[in-house]
């Protein structure tokens, strides 16, 4: 996060960036770069962006970095001997490194500490799309 604006012109501007989410934006786009190291990378970048204002306009696919494959993988690291589910700090820290900031503290299953495969996916789908749903409607 940047420093305090001291002045009424840079409070409006930090106002502005934090209000359409701009830092998210790129952070969440330049990861998607970094993920798929297109060669082309502006052609990307505008899919990339495109397709943001697709699924804002009209609630189509989220430009997802992770698919459900990638999501069993990391529970199946975390749920080395195959028990079928992961500890709450297993699943929060799983949701912090799939880049997901926001998510269900809650989820089907914490009562028992027991996080199961389904819940996890679920619960990343989510806190990605609402990750990666950066722009405010324009009216």
């Amino acid at each position: 996060m940047s420093a305090p604006a001291t002045n009424p012109k840079s409070q409006m501007a930090e106002a502005y960036v934090q209000k359409h989410r701009v830092p998210e934006l790129f952070e969440n786009m330049t990861a998607a770069l970094i993920h798929s190291q297109p060669e082309n990378a502006k052609k990307f970048m505008i899919k990339y962006l495109e397709t943001l204002k697709e699924y804002r306009d009209e609630k189509g696919n989220y430009p997802a970095m992770f698919t459900d494959a990638n999501m069993t993988a990391v529970f199946g690291m975390l749920d080395v001997t195959n028990k079928g589910y992961i500890s709450m700090e297993q699943y929060r820290s799983a949701l912090k490194t799939l880049g997901v900031k926001k998510y269900n503290a809650r989820p089907d299953g914490c009562e028992k500490d027991q996080i199961s495969l389904p819940t996890f996916i679920t619960e990343a789908k989510q806190g990605l799309e609402q990750a990666s749903s950066n722009f405010v409607k324009l009216s």
